[in-house]
């Protein structure tokens, strides 16, 4: 098991070197203009960007809240902040 994630946490990217993480729907990782929505950052015991596409922010207002059918439905990833950055940019 991985150590666990503190506010301080990097990852490394083959692409990007050694980033902090993101978190993704499994959709975003290939997606092209298919939405992008994100996170608002309030949380202070998530400090890390998470977005997700249309179809699974629409699941999530379904449900009123991240639970195990609209998380199920996200299949949600860990990647870099830079593959997000580019992630954000064929999507929005």
């Amino acid at each position: 098991m991985g150590k666990p994630l503190t506010k301080d946490s990097k990852m490394e990217c083959s692409r990007h070197g050694l980033r902090r993480p993101a978190f993704i729907c499994s959709h975003l990782q290939h997606g092209r203009g298919i939405g992008f929505f994100e996170g608002d950052g309030d949380d202070p015991e998530w400090p890390f960007r998470s977005a997700w596409c249309r179809s699974c922010n629409d699941v999530f207002e379904e449900q009123g809240v991240w639970n195990d059918v609209s998380e199920g439905h996200a299949r949600i990833m860990a990647i870099c902040e830079g593959c997000l950055e580019e992630i954000e940019a064929r999507n929005r």
